[in-house]
Formats: C-alpha cells, structure tokens, sequence
C-alpha cells in the first residue's frame, strides 16, 4: 500500500530514494567538506568584524560571555579553546579604526563561506547562477554584515530580556522559579534564531524564485538535526576523541573544521529536501526551474550535468550547454522537458 506523506504525492520510500539521489548526484560529502574549508577561512575574518561592532553596542562585554556561554554547551572543548582564545583577545582590545582600515578585505574573507553556501543551494535547486557577479557579492556581503548584527543583538536582547524578567520576578517573589524556567527557556530561544538565520538563506542565496516561509522542512528538520550533531560530536570529542594526540597542536583546529563539515553536511541537506519537496508539490518548481510555472531546461543544460562553475558565475554558464541562464520573466525560457530521474 502507498503511504504518502506530502501532499499525496511523495511516499517516504519515494523521497528517501530522491534524498538518496541527490546526495550522490550532487556530492554532498565533497561540497560539505568545500564549504567546511571556507567556513574555517571566515571565522576569524568574521569574529574579527563581529569584535569591531561590539564595541559599539551596550552590555557588549556580557553579551559575549553569554555568546561564549552557549557555544561552551554545544561546541567540542578543543574546537571551543580555538575560538575563545581570539574572541577574548579580540572583544578586550576593541579595535575601531577597523571599521575604516582593512574592513573591506576582512568582510570580503567573512563572506566566502555565505557565498560557498549559495553555490551549494543553486546546485540543489539544480539551476545556473544568472545574477550579476556584483548582485551575488553584495548578497554575500549582507548576508555577513545581517548576520553578525542578528547575533550580536539576539545576545544583547537575551541578556537584556534576562534581567529585565529576573528584576520583576523578584518583585513578584518568584525569583526562584523563573532562573529555572529561563535557563530552559534559553535554548529553544537559541533554536529558533538559529532555524530564522537558516530560513533566510534558503530563501535568499539559491537563484530561484521562492516565498519566504520561515518554517520550512529544510530548516526545522536541519536545525534539530544540528543540534543533536553538535552535541553528540561535543561529547565524542570530548570523551572519546584523541585529537590532540594524533594532531599534536593542530587538534583543536582540526576538530574545528569537523565540525564546520558536520553543520555544512547537514544544512546542505536541508536545502536538497526544501527542493525535493517543492519539486512534488503542486505550487512548486520543477527540479531545473527558477520559478513555479516555468519549465526547465533540458537535463544536459542543467548544473547537475555541466561543471560545478555553472552553479557559481553567470561567465561559467555562458560557456555549457545551452548558455547562461536568461533573466526571469513572465515566459517559460526552455520548451517543456521530460521527467528526468534528476
């Protein structure tokens, strides 16, 4: 018997075998361990930009210890001391000269993990990139800049919205009771600013057009999972791993870039199912389409079978199969194709 699951037209045997297919089609584990790379190389250039904003926004000092605090409870103690170390060092001798000197090149350094991300979706969705290179840099470059503010401000607004509640507990006598109740209340709080930055890009790095929801299978599905992941490779590589006795002094970064691999595997994932899904829906795009309605090209002029550039720069899709991908309209820009087992 047929048991579906999405809109009645997906079984879960189906979208296993379809996750199963697109992970192979698309490289998943070769493109996590890319963007494992590149997340390494903006982390710092990140924290470093986050540093410098910090020095202009109140409770900054706290905010950074209760940002240190949650990443404490989560992070792998090694990869953890690679981040403290320079946070703190970074958080104690504010630097404001760079948000004149240098900040150019350290967001350009932040922002290539953002873009790496976007190249990884295009190749979800299975569409070439046809925006501008400068519409894609500017995206990645505000995409960075949003994202350190929505830390920085989520973490002053806990702290704020902690103290705030514990003074008027204290006048209620209940002080007590809600310490205990906020520090539960914390981590769904955490979860749902992580699953709101994951929301956002999915909806604003592929080259598709989409509505914004902020509740997506990709995203619910992928932060729970990043969660769990985070925890259970915390707790391996704090009790069972020997990093630094096979790494030397390079543990504490090598169980970094593990787990940079593990979050970008898992939402990489989030993203093919968000296009596995659409794709079976009866308002979705088609694998290959950039908008609903729109057909798409034919399976030899599609990313999934050209190099992966395609999925990077309008320049590279201009030289495959079939050219660049032309700017969306009103028409379906490719005749109607076939079913592809895509």
């Amino acid at each position: 018997m047929r048991t579906s699951f999405w809109h009645g037209r997906l079984s879960w045997k189906e979208f296993l075998k379809d996750v199963y297919r697109e992970y192979n089609h698309d490289n998943v584990s070769d493109t996590a361990a890319i963007l494992g790379y590149y997340f390494v190389y903006s982390l710092f250039p990140f924290l470093f930009f986050l540093a410098t904003l910090a020095a202009y926004i109140p409770h900054v000092q706290v905010s950074m210890e209760t940002l240190l605090a949650r990443a404490h409870a989560l992070l792998p103690p090694q990869a953890m001391h690679v981040i403290d170390k320079n946070l703190r060092s970074l958080v104690e001798r504010p630097r404001p000269h760079l948000l004149t000197v240098g900040l150019a090149g350290t967001l350009y350094s932040a922002s290539r993990g953002v873009d790496a991300v976007r190249r990884a979706l295009n190749l979800a969705y299975d569409v070439k990139e046809s925006r501008r290179f400068w519409r894609t840099e500017l995206l990645a470059f505000g995409m960075t800049i949003g994202g350190a503010a929505v830390v920085l401000f989520g973490i002053a607004a806990m702290v704020a919205g902690g103290d705030l509640g514990l003074w008027v507990a204290g006048r209620l006598h209940i002080a007590p009771a809600y310490v205990f109740v906020w520090s539960w209340l914390r981590w769904p709080v955490t979860a749902l600013l992580i699953m709101s930055c994951v929301a956002i890009g999915y909806y604003l790095l592929p080259d598709v057009e989409q509505e914004f929801k902020f509740i997506t299978p990709g995203s619910a599905l992928g932060t729970l999972v990043w969660l769990l992941a985070t925890w259970g490779f915390s707790q391996y590589a704090g009790h069972f791993g020997s990093y630094n006795v096979t790494f030397g002094s390079i543990g504490g970064v090598v169980v970094l870039m593990t787990w940079f691999y593990i979050t970008a595997f898992i939402f990489i994932m989030g993203g093919e199912i968000n296009a596995i899904l659409e794709a079976a829906s009866d308002e979705g795009k088609a694998s290959g389409a950039r908008a609903p309605g729109e057909a798409p090209p034919p399976p030899s002029q599609r990313p999934s079978a050209m190099p992966p550039g395609a999925a990077k720069s309008a320049d590279v899709a201009a030289e495959t199969a079939g050219g660049a991908a032309p700017p969306p309209g009103p028409t379906a820009p490719y005749p109607p194709a076939q079913d592809h087992p895509r």
